[in-house]
């Protein structure tokens, strides 16, 4: 959830259109990881087996 709502952002803070989008999103709190992104779709995430694995 916290990707793609920050996918949104970015594509709105941009004047982007989404799909037209190739980006990297990160998130940080009770856990951690980053996801890449190409138009509006994850296509890569460095999670793990667990929450904190995610940028180990």
């Amino acid at each position: 959830i916290s990707h793609k709502y920050v996918s949104e952002k970015a594509a709105k803070h941009l004047g982007v259109p989404l799909r037209d989008l190739k980006i990297i999103t990160c998130h940080l709190g009770n856990g951690c990881s980053m996801t890449a992104v190409d138009g509006g779709v994850s296509v890569d995430t460095s999670l793990g087996f667990t929450p904190l694995e995610g940028l180990v």
